[in-house]
């Protein structure tokens, strides 16, 4: 298990968007060169849209449970074969406006990430993943998220 602790203030008013930091979605392109698990990122919040939620002030914790990988011979044919399979389990708690009780938004959210290490054409190393995550918050309706991606080394 590995918990990571996020935390942030910022100067102005809740009302005004360029004084808020914003938070949602697992954060991955589609076709990707960027870190393959950006759902550690402080602003990731994988389970609603991107950008969802704000706030002047926020605290997040993520507890990730990283299982060990599955190593293949060569599960494929010459051109395109997977040499390994991780997965990871995670799970999320975000307050913002903990200042403010009026304001003050807390979800919660569950996921799982899958990444496949490919060789493409003998040579070419990429990453494809898959995740998916479900976020709650009291009194609101649950949602999911998908995410595939594709990282070129």
């Amino acid at each position: 298990m590995w918990p990571q602790l996020a935390a942030g203030i910022a100067h102005g008013e809740p009302d005004d968007p360029l004084a808020n930091f914003y938070f949602g979605a697992f954060g991955n392109n589609w076709v990707d060169h960027g870190e393959m698990r950006r759902y550690r990122d402080a602003t990731s919040f994988p389970g609603i849209e991107i950008d969802e939620l704000g706030g002047t002030n926020f605290g997040r914790l993520l507890l990730e449970w990283r299982l060990p990988p599955l190593r293949f011979r060569r599960l494929g044919g010459p051109n395109l074969y997977c040499t390994w399979a991780s997965a990871s389990l995670f799970g999320s708690a975000i307050a913002t406006e903990l200042d403010d009780p009026d304001l003050r938004r807390e979800l919660y959210n569950l996921g799982t990430q899958l990444d496949f290490k490919v060789v493409l054409f003998t040579n070419l190393s990429a990453t494809f993943s898959l995740g998916y995550a479900r976020a709650f918050e009291s009194g609101r309706p649950s949602s999911g998220e998908f995410m595939a991606s594709l990282k070129i080394m």
